[in-house]
């Protein structure tokens, strides 16, 4: 086997939680697992759970289609205060 593919089969990111990335958000759990089913967010499921790429996450922020993203969370406290 080539040692570049051995590199890459060797090396391993680390996946994110959902409760990890809603931190690194600050965002709620549930809106990170809806973001990740409807595709916003890029993510991948393992078994019944979530999981995330931090270097995917990242990228992801630092393009327009993050801002274009709504926090569900923010729009139902915003609505509460008026």
């Amino acid at each position: 086997m080539p040692s570049q593919l051995m590199d890459k089969i060797s090396y391993r990111e680390p996946l994110l939680t959902t409760a990890a990335v809603a931190k690194w958000l600050g965002i709620s759990t549930r809106a990170v697992c809806l973001w990740a089913e409807s595709r916003v967010l890029p993510a991948m499921k393992i078994g019944r759970q979530w999981r995330f790429r931090q270097e995917e996450v990242s990228e992801w922020l630092r393009s327009p289609e993050s801002s274009k993203v709504k926090n569900p969370t923010n729009s139902r406290t915003s609505s509460a205060r008026v």
